[in-house]
Order: C-alpha cells, then sequence, then structure tokens
C-alpha cells in the first residue's frame, strides 16, 4: 500500500511533513519519502488529508457501551451503587461480543487504533477485537470478593493460557479491579502472576476522595502507596486514574516506570475537579489520554478526551497558561510505549502501520493556522476519512469496512433491555 503525498504529522515531536509519501510492506511502514514508486495497485491519494498516527485509548470498559446513558446526573456512590452493580448482574457473555463489537466501531470511527480494555467476559471481547481489525490490550477484570469470584478467576486464567501469545495484535494484561475490592492477598497473588507470565497490570486506584481516606484508615497509606508495597506498582502498571493520587504517589509512579491512563470526563461528570494531570506533567509522570467507559465517560472518542482534560487541567488551577499544547498532543499516542513487544505510534519507518487520514478540507480544521491546536481543541470525528491498523484498512470514506453497522444496532438495541433489569442488591458495594 502507499499514501501518496501526503502531510504527516507526528504528535511525539510535533512535527508536519509536507507532500511525503508513506510505503506500507504487510503491517509495517517500510520507507517514508517523496515520489516513491510503488508497483501495488493499492494507493491512496493523500494530498486533501493529515496523516498521522492511530489514536491510543489507555482504559476503558469496552462493553459497557451496553449501558450507555443509563446513569445520568447522579453521584458517584450511587453511579456504583443503585445503578452500576445492578445492571452488571445482568451481563451475560454473548453480550461483550455485541457492546465490545460497538465500542470498537465508535473507536475507529473516531480514530482510535488500540484500546486498553478492562471488563468482564474477554473471551467474548477477544472474539470482537479479532473479527474488526482493531489493536486491543485485553484485562478481565477481577474482585477477589463476591459471588462466583472464584469461577471467575478460573475463566480469566484460562482466557490468559489460551490467548496470550496468540496474536501479537491482540495483548494480555492482568486485570484486579482496585485495591478497594480485591484483599491483599489476592493483590499478591496477581504480583506473582505478573512476575511468572511476564504480563503487566491494568488497575483502577486512587480514583476519589473517599477511596484514599479508605485506605489511609485501613492501612495507613495512600491506595498507590499500599499497591506499591504489595509490589502491584512496577513498570508498565497501568493505572486507571490516579485522579486524586498526591505527589509522593506521583513520584513512586514516575520512580517505578509506571502509566496513569486519564479520563477528566468521567470525573467532571461528577463534579470533581483534579490537578492531576498538571502535577504528573511537572513530576515527568507517564500519562496517556483514556476514555474509561461510556456509561460515565458517554463517548469513545479521543479526540474529545484530549480536548476536555485540557480543559479540565486549566480551570483546576484557575490558570489559562498551563496545559499546553505542545504538552499534551503527545499524550494521544503515548500509551504505545506500553505495547512493548512493538513500535507504535508515530508515523516512523519500521513502526507498525497504525495511521489514520484525516479530512484537510474540514471546516474544523481550517484557516490552517495551527494544526496542533485544532487537533486538540476543534477537530471532529465526521473529519476521519480513513483509517488504517496492522496495515490494513478498517475504515474508508468514513465508513466501516470490518463491521456491520445495521445489524450490530439492532442486536444492541434487544440486549438493553435484558441489561436494564433492576434487582434488590448490586453485585458490589462502594463507598463504605
Amino acid at each position: 500500500m502507499l499514501i501518496k503525498n501526503t502531510t504527516i504529522i507526528n504528535f511525539e515531536d510535533l512535527s508536519v511533513k509536507e507532500n511525503y509519501d508513506i510505503l506500507i510492506d504487510n503491517n509495517k511502514i517500510k520507507k517514508i519519502g517523496k515520489n516513491i514508486e510503488n508497483k501495488d495497485e493499492n494507493v491512496i491519494q493523500g494530498e486533501n488529508f493529515y496523516t498521522m498516527p492511530g489514536l491510543i485509548n489507555t482504559h476503558s470498559h469496552v462493553a459497557m457501551t451496553l449501558i450507555r446513558g443509563s446513569a445520568e446526573d447522579v453521584n458517584s456512590d450511587d453511579w456504583f451503587n443503585k445503578y452500576i452493580w445492578i445492571y452488571e448482574k445482568n451481563l451475560k457473555p454473548e453480550f461483550v461480543y455485541f457492546g465490545t463489537l460497538l465500542g470498537v466501531a465508535e473507536m475507529l470511527l473516531s480514530g482510535v487504533t488500540t484500546v486498553f480494555d478492562h471488563y468482564f467476559y474477554m473471551d467474548e471481547a477477544y472474539k470482537a477485537y479479532d473479527e474488526s481489525g482493531i489493536r486491543a490490550d485485553l484485562s478481565w477484570t477481577l474482585f477477589g470478593v463476591g459471588e462466583g469470584e472464584e469461577e471467575n478467576f478460573k475463566n480469566a486464567m484460562n482466557f490468559i493460557e489460551r490467548y496470550n501469545g496468540l496474536n501479537e495484535r491482540l495483548t494480555i494484561s492482568l486485570g484486579p479491579h482496585s485495591p478497594y475490592v480485591c484483599p491483599e492477598e489476592f493483590l499478591k497473588k496477581f504480583k506473582k502472576l505478573s512476575d511468572d507470565l511476564k504480563l503487566k497490570i491494568h488497575i483502577h486506584a486512587s480514583e476519589m476522595e473517599w477511596q484514599v481516606e479508605k485506605s489511609l484508615k485501613e492501612h495507613g497509606k495512600t491506595p498507590i502507596k499500599y499497591l506499591y508495597d504489595l509490589g502491584v506498582i512496577k513498570e508498565n502498571t497501568i493505572i486507571a486514574h490516579a485522579y486524586k493520587a498526591n505527589d509522593d504517589d506521583l513520584k513512586i509512579i514516575k520512580n517505578e516506570n509506571s502509566f496513569i491512563a486519564h479520563a477528566a470526563k468521567t470525573f467532571m461528570k461528577f463534579g470533581d475537579l483534579s490537578d492531576i494531570l498538571i502535577r504528573a506533567l511537572k513530576e515527568r509522570v507517564r500519562v496517556g489520554f483514556a476514555t474509561d467507559g461510556v456509561v460515565s465517560n458517554n463517548t469513545l472518542s479521543i479526540f474529545e478526551s484530549g480536548r476536555i482534560a485540557a480543559l479540565n487541567a486549566k480551570v483546576s488551577k484557575g490558570d489559562a497558561e498551563i496545559a499546553k499544547i505542545e504538552e499534551l498532543v503527545p499524550l494521544f499516542t503515548s500509551g504505545g510505549i506500553l505495547l512493548n513487544h512493538l513500535s507504535v505510534g508515530e508515523i516512523k519507518e519500521g513502526f507498525v502501520a497504525d495511521i489514520i487520514l484525516v479530512n484537510k478540507n474540514s471546516p474544523s480544521l481550517n484557516p490552517k493556522i495551527n494544526i496542533f491546536a485544532n487537533l486538540l481543541y476543534s477537530v471532529s470525528e465526521r473529519d476521519i476519512d480513513t483509517v488504517i491498523v496492522d496495515g490494513k484498512v478498517v475504515v474508508r470514506n468514513g465508513k466501516l469496512l470490518t463491521i456491520d453497522l445495521s445489524y450490530l444496532l439492532k442486536e444492541i438495541n434487544n440486549i438493553k433491555d435484558t441489561m436494564l433489569k433492576r434487582s434488590d442488591t448490586p453485585m458490589q458495594k462502594f463507598g463504605e
């Protein structure tokens, strides 16, 4: 495949290269230059497009698309206890397949080519990711307490044994939910599994103030320090949110080479601001944009997540001069470092061909004064024309090529009625 005469944009160094060709061979970027000749008839004329790396979503619960819009205008305790934990008791394995596929459709159409997914029934999610062509890292969510957890753990281990290393595009991580619902011995088990299996850990921590207070009361430590002392915070551990992490926590995360997945919109919907992004950038902690699940975040758009994160950071300090464009734009693809077996996240020779083509002539991207400001603050998902993952075109002319959307939407809207059935008791209890 050859992309001709395009404008190449890289987020890492904020470079812009005009009128370049990109030669893709199998799933890699083989050559970047001018006037590249190629005998292959598969040529994309790129003069009307900005060509850039596919976006990376560093933390989501993708199949929660099944209940999007079901828990609005509520506080965080009620969100969990009166809605999410009740609805998720209705979850069936086959539902996760369809919910994941819907999430993938949304992500591909919005330019996301990699997602780090943390949810249940990952064997069903795996099928959706395999069929759709997106790149994904899958963590089977485990609580360590509650009804059916022993069987859930067994299923998760069977999933890892079956799928780990099977497909370079689909990687596996360990997914203990959080220190709030995972007992100490359970977390120690995951530390050992991580060491033995050479798998990273993807875990929630320090999301809300009550969680920090609970940890201080029970352990005399913040959640981050508690997890660090157990060996869970280590290289490439993905910490979902860390929204209430203090400066000492950030030093731990930096020193251990862990990673924060930042999803500001979720917490803003709960009425909560945080300066975590500003402090993490100052401390040079590795951080990337994330969407979380759509029942709190509502979309799976990383462009939107970046925009809201920027505004959250500025408002949290009342300072328009912080959270600068050049600091935030690299976070669109910074999660690529977590796929340490691959080179992902740049338009560069030898890197995997995860690429998006964005319409230069969109009203949202004109006039052409500052393309990076436009990408952070004004680009629209409708501006994305072509999406390539692992060297294969999965979206062309803004249309999905790997998913039958009309069939999928019918299935999803049939499933939603089952998912929204109410019961008396939630599957877990948060905030106590």
